[in-house]
């Protein structure tokens, strides 16, 4: 299994990201340290410098850290953190050649944005060979896409997660943009299934055990769906 697909598998079990913006190398080694532990992935977003430095440093202190670099607009950026040994590739928007580069190295990809959800899903399926069924079943950590912003002020667009999922059968939807612990419980209850990020996360990442006390909150949410 290789790294894409076991991320994939963790961000279904546990269903929780926390988006850091890293200040320094040493902030995304205290969040990986303080939020794996709670099953939840961390995402470095590639809007500093210190993000590239940061997946370095998190591996090279945990080889078998899974790592998501968030804020990926550029094929350049997704390539570098892909050689540093991220797991996943985040956009805000659907980027062709983005999700071009990460299905030709097999690399999970997560576009962005309230629409492109069929134009990503048929480029990954042409660029694997395969039929929009057959990526579904055979790579089903590519049959997936971010509903960005999912609130925006007084307007949720929760209701186009279940429209896509009309066409796009089983598709997996992170929630992210606005996502907080106050309307966490009702974004769960609408998507059980559904996958949350949150930059609260990492709101108080010079503050470990506030962060976890926080990140706690968020993994008792989710668990509380059953």
């Amino acid at each position: 299994m290789n790294k894409s697909a076991r991320v994939f598998a963790r961000l279904q079990e546990h269903q929780l990201i926390a988006l850091l913006s890293p200040k320094s190398p040493e902030q995304c080694v205290t969040a990986y340290e303080t939020l794996d532990p709670l099953g939840i992935t961390l995402e470095i977003a590639f809007r500093s410098q210190p993000a590239l430095e940061g997946i370095q440093a998190v591996l090279d202190e945990y080889p078998e850290a899974l790592l998501l670099a968030g804020t990926v607009m550029l094929p350049e950026y997704a390539e570098l953190a892909i050689e540093a040994g991220a797991a996943g590739i985040v956009s805000a928007d659907a980027i062709p050649d983005v999700v071009r580069l990460c299905a030709e190295e097999d690399v999970l990809c997560v576009p962005g944005g309230l629409g492109d959800v069929g134009k990503q899903l048929v480029l990954k399926a042409q660029i694997y060979d395969l039929s929009l069924e057959e990526l579904r079943e055979r790579v089903p950590y590519q049959w997936v896409h971010k509903l960005f912003p999912t609130v925006a002020g007084d307007l949720v667009f929760t209701g186009l997660a279940r429209a896509w999922k009309g066409p796009f059968k089983g598709l997996n939807v992170v929630y992210t943009g606005g996502v907080n612990l106050s309307n966490l419980p009702s974004l769960v209850q609408q998507d059980p299934q559904g996958i949350f990020c949150g930059s609260a996360l990492t709101k108080a990442i010079d503050n470990p055990e506030q962060m976890r006390e926080e990140a706690q909150k968020w993994v008792d949410v989710v668990k509380s769906r059953a």
